[in-house]
Protein backbone atom coordinates (compact mmCIF):
# COMPACT_ATOMS: atom_id res chain seq x y z
CA UNK A 1 0.00 0.00 0.00
CA UNK A 2 1.00 3.50 -0.64
CA UNK A 3 0.47 6.66 1.47
CA UNK A 4 -0.09 9.68 -0.42
CA UNK A 5 -0.83 13.12 0.96
CA UNK A 6 -3.66 14.94 -0.41
CA UNK A 7 -1.57 18.14 -1.64
CA UNK A 8 1.00 15.98 -3.56
CA UNK A 9 -2.14 14.26 -5.13
CA UNK A 10 -3.55 17.24 -6.02
CA UNK A 11 -0.17 18.57 -7.65
CA UNK A 12 0.65 14.96 -8.96
CA UNK A 13 -2.91 13.58 -9.61
CA UNK A 14 -0.75 10.66 -11.96
CA UNK A 15 0.09 9.44 -9.16
CA UNK A 16 -3.13 7.55 -9.00
CA UNK A 17 -3.94 6.51 -12.06
CA UNK A 18 -0.63 5.07 -11.72
CA UNK A 19 -1.81 2.98 -8.61
CA UNK A 20 -4.90 2.21 -9.95
CA UNK A 21 -3.33 1.11 -13.07
CA UNK A 22 -0.96 -1.44 -11.40
CA UNK A 23 -4.00 -2.41 -9.45
CA UNK A 24 -2.46 -1.21 -5.92
CA UNK A 25 -4.33 1.29 -3.62
CA UNK A 26 -3.24 4.44 -1.60
CA UNK A 27 -3.91 5.23 1.95
CA UNK A 28 -4.78 9.20 1.60
CA UNK A 29 -3.89 11.48 4.35
CA UNK A 30 -4.37 15.10 5.44
CA UNK A 31 -1.31 16.68 7.43
CA UNK A 32 -0.23 12.71 8.40
CA UNK A 33 -3.98 11.06 9.18
CA UNK A 34 -6.00 9.27 7.51
CA UNK A 35 -8.50 10.47 5.11
CA UNK A 36 -9.38 8.03 2.19
CA UNK A 37 -8.14 4.45 0.49
CA UNK A 38 -8.31 4.82 -3.15
CA UNK A 39 -8.16 1.27 -4.70
CA UNK A 40 -8.58 0.07 -8.42
CA UNK A 41 -11.68 -2.06 -8.41
CA UNK A 42 -11.96 -5.42 -9.08
CA UNK A 43 -14.18 -8.83 -8.63
CA UNK A 44 -12.73 -9.14 -5.27
CA UNK A 45 -14.10 -5.96 -4.06
CA UNK A 46 -18.06 -7.27 -4.96
CA UNK A 47 -17.28 -10.77 -3.77
CA UNK A 48 -15.52 -9.97 -0.51
CA UNK A 49 -16.53 -6.57 0.11
CA UNK A 50 -14.15 -3.70 1.07
CA UNK A 51 -12.85 -4.57 4.38
CA UNK A 52 -12.08 -8.01 3.45
CA UNK A 53 -10.96 -7.33 -0.05
CA UNK A 54 -8.47 -4.57 1.79
CA UNK A 55 -7.18 -7.32 3.98
CA UNK A 56 -6.84 -9.85 1.46
CA UNK A 57 -4.50 -7.27 -0.44
CA UNK A 58 -2.95 -6.28 2.36
CA UNK A 59 -2.00 -9.82 3.02
CA UNK A 60 -0.61 -9.86 -0.52
CA UNK A 61 1.35 -6.85 0.18
CA UNK A 62 2.97 -8.18 3.21
CA UNK A 63 1.23 -5.56 5.05
CA UNK A 64 -0.67 -8.01 7.14
CA UNK A 65 -0.18 -11.40 8.56
CA UNK A 66 -2.19 -14.48 8.22
CA UNK A 67 -3.59 -14.09 11.89
CA UNK A 68 -4.20 -10.40 10.92
CA UNK A 69 -6.20 -11.49 8.22
CA UNK A 70 -7.65 -14.34 9.94
CA UNK A 71 -9.11 -11.77 12.56
CA UNK A 72 -10.73 -9.82 9.81
CA UNK A 73 -12.55 -12.92 8.13
CA UNK A 74 -13.53 -13.86 11.80
CA UNK A 75 -12.22 -17.29 11.15
CA UNK A 76 -9.46 -19.88 12.00
CA UNK A 77 -6.10 -19.52 10.35
CA UNK A 78 -6.75 -23.04 8.45
CA UNK A 79 -10.48 -22.04 7.20
CA UNK A 80 -8.77 -18.59 6.14
CA UNK A 81 -5.18 -20.35 4.73
CA UNK A 82 -8.28 -22.64 2.39
CA UNK A 83 -10.21 -19.24 1.38
CA UNK A 84 -6.57 -17.54 0.54
CA UNK A 85 -5.84 -20.27 -1.73
CA UNK A 86 -8.87 -20.65 -3.27
CA UNK A 87 -8.56 -17.09 -4.04
CA UNK A 88 -5.13 -18.23 -5.70
CA UNK A 89 -3.01 -16.00 -3.12
CA UNK A 90 -0.29 -18.11 -2.13
CA UNK A 91 0.74 -18.83 1.63
CA UNK A 92 3.88 -19.86 3.12
CA UNK A 93 3.38 -20.60 6.70
CA UNK A 94 5.66 -21.95 9.71
CA UNK A 95 5.89 -22.27 13.31
CA UNK A 96 8.68 -20.40 14.00
CA UNK A 97 9.13 -21.87 17.57
CA UNK A 98 9.12 -25.21 15.86
CA UNK A 99 11.99 -23.92 13.31
CA UNK A 100 14.39 -22.89 16.70
CA UNK A 101 13.43 -26.40 18.07
CA UNK A 102 15.45 -27.96 14.70
CA UNK A 103 18.19 -25.94 15.13
CA UNK A 104 19.20 -26.19 18.34
CA UNK A 105 18.40 -29.96 17.70
CA UNK A 106 20.96 -29.35 14.51
CA UNK A 107 23.61 -27.68 16.63
CA UNK A 108 23.24 -30.21 19.47
CA UNK A 109 25.04 -32.73 17.16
Amino acid sequence: MQTIGIKALQTNPGVLSKALDSGDYLLITRHGKPIGIAAAFDDGLLDLGFRKWIAVRSFQAGDLSLGQVAQVFDKPREETMRLLAELGIAIADYDLAEDLETLELLGSH
